[in-house]
């Protein structure tokens, strides 16, 4: 993630009965659409553990380079891309949104 300064965080859960085609469309469609906007740098996709409660859950974290990004997503990309979600799975796949900036990042290595 290097240069990420801000997270877009998009939270996800889903009815368990749309599971597998809505991993499907997000996979073959809907991550490489929210690329092609050119306001990411790239995205981390990932399901919740231990979520027997809530059913299936995941989230996705699209990196940007700044705030700027995020509002031209947002004005100009943001309700077509919600709208096309809506329309495949309604409240079948029900999102709740973030943003986070980024304090410092790192791996450890060779430990």
């Amino acid at each position: 993630m290097a240069g990420t300064t801000l997270l877009y965080n998009v939270t996800i859960s889903i009815e368990p009965e749309v599971q597998e085609d809505w991993l499907s469309w997000m996979l073959e469609t809907h991550l490489r659409e929210m690329l092609a906007t050119g306001c990411f740098l790239g995205f981390r996709f990932c399901q919740l553990q231990s979520t027997e409660d809530m059913g299936p859950t995941y989230t996705v974290q699209y990196e940007l380079a700044n705030e700027k990004d995020f509002q031209l997503y947002e004005k100009e990309h943001a309700p077509g891309m919600r709208e096309k979600g809506i329309k495949k799975f309604g409240t079948k796949a029900l999102s709740f949104r973030t943003t986070m900036n980024v304090i410092a990042q790192g791996a450890l290595r060779d430990q």
